[in-house]
């Protein structure tokens, strides 16, 4: 059963304490962190409280798995070739070439 998510991405990676960017591997050690911090067999904090959170954390970090693990990604030589120029000379010549300060 696929359900629709109450929180959006950004806000799921916001309550992990992701502001722009993350990698899975990031995002699973951030999880498993707070697991060790708010599981309600183990928190020092209030046990609803602890509960709320878990369950809050668990959702925004399936979010973000499942956005992960299902994001369509190139593997052809343009997507690439785009790569490589953003990181070149030629990246920097074509967007500040002109640019009295940059060029």
């Amino acid at each position: 059963m696929i359900t629709t998510p109450e929180i959006s991405i950004q806000q799921a990676a916001k309550l992990l304490g992701f502001s722009n960017k993350a990698s899975l591997m990031e995002i699973r050690k951030r999880y498993h962190e707070l697991v060790r911090e708010w599981h309600p067999d183990v928190s020092a904090h209030e046990p609803d409280e602890s509960h709320e959170m878990m369950i809050r954390y668990k959702e925004a970090y399936e979010i973000l798995v499942d956005y992960c693990m299902n994001y369509q990604v190139t593997f052809t030589d343009e997507g690439n070739n785009k790569r490589h120029i953003s990181r070149s000379m030629e990246y920097w010549k074509e967007h500040f070439g002109d640019d009295p300060i940059w060029g």
